[in-house]
């Protein structure tokens, strides 16, 4: 019999489900409203919903199954199996996700940040298969990051490595969800994008994107900021430069310590990157070691919105000896 793994990609707005065989093949796939705003226990309770449908669904069998790998977002106790603060998942301080899941369904369970899941997926299947050591950045709600060196998540002296959302690029710049100032999350993120152009709209900016929304500002979303830079409204499109001028600088930033060459965008917001890019590169070549900036590959991913899922699995059948760099 196969061995798979259910993998679960926890985003702030989808749950996203696949079944995953050790040749990285996702053979059912599901995707859930996450419900982030009713709380932690509807997460949970969606989570272990989604898994019992996804089974139901592929009909397959328990003993199939060698475990459940969790792609989650925030600071997570990876040996505990703990999230112990998500920014972008109100109420989440100290939940032991990992027991709470194995307990309901029987199942062991790895617990994973879902930047560093990301990463893994694009160093096993995806953009970065050719890399050894590379930098993958979660462009969605919030801003995740994972890092691959000599080909195993660098995970630092908690788990808490490759928070690169919280890392300041402005000391001066606007409130986090963190609680800090100034970090790539604030400017770069889908929430920061649409805090900043309401922000905008509150000091008393004209903005095209008043005639996209009817009922306030809770009907704002990246995707409407967008389609107004698109459409060349300059309030949107100083701001969506902006997000990539900060990212940029951030980029720079983690080549120039690191060393590394390969990087690689996920995420909901690199659909637009076109929007953003040319600001991006400048600062790249702007700030990164000029012996070295010609060298920096900024790379979309390969494996689009899978790529939590793949490389959550990929982290499971890496643990039990079933895949090999």
């Amino acid at each position: 019999m196969d061995k798979q793994v259910i993998a679960v990609d926890i985003g702030g707005t989808n749950l996203r489900f696949g079944i995953v065989e050790k040749t990285g093949q996702i053979i059912h796939k599901i995707v859930r409203p996450t419900e982030a705003d009713a709380g932690k226990d509807a997460v949970i309770k969606n989570i272990i919903n989604g898994i019992d449908k996804i089974l139901a669904l592929s009909k397959t069998k328990k003993p199939s199954i060698i475990g459940i790998s969790l792609a989650a977002p925030g600071f997570i106790d990876i040996d505990k199996g703990i999230i112990t603060f998500s920014p972008n998942l109100p109420g989440w301080r100290n939940v032991n996700l990992g027991r709470i899941i194995k307990d309901s369904l029987g199942i062991p369970v790895t617990i994973e940040n879902d930047a560093n899941a990301a990463a893994f997926g694009e160093r096993w299947l995806g953009a970065g298969k050719n890399s050894s050591n590379l930098i993958s950045i979660t462009m969605g709600t919030g801003i995740g990051g994972g890092i691959i060196l000599d080909n195993k998540i660098w995970h630092g002296e908690k788990g808490m490595a490759g928070e690169i959302g919280h890392v300041t690029v402005n000391p001066d710049g606007p409130l986090c969800n963190c609680g800090n100032y100034g970090c790539l999350e604030a400017y770069s993120s889908g929430t920061g994008i649409v805090n900043r152009i309401i922000d905008a709209m509150k000091k008393g900016k004209k903005t095209a994107l008043l005639s996209m929304i009817k009922n306030g500002i809770n009907e704002i979303t990246p995707e409407k900021v967008f389609l107004a830079a698109k459409k060349g409204d300059l309030i949107s499109l100083g701001l969506v430069e902006d997000a990539g001028k900060y990212l940029g600088i951030a980029i720079s930033d983690f080549v120039n310590l690191l060393n590394i060459k390969t990087i690689i965008l996920y995420g909901g917001l690199v659909s637009s990157f076109g929007l953003f890019a040319k600001k991006m590169k400048e600062e790249i070549i702007n700030r990164t070691i000029s012996s070295f900036s010609k060298e920096v590959r900024v790379l979309k991913a390969g494996l689009k919105h899978d790529a939590g899922i793949i490389g959550a699995a990929g982290i499971v059948f890496y643990k039990e000896g079933m895949l090999r760099f």
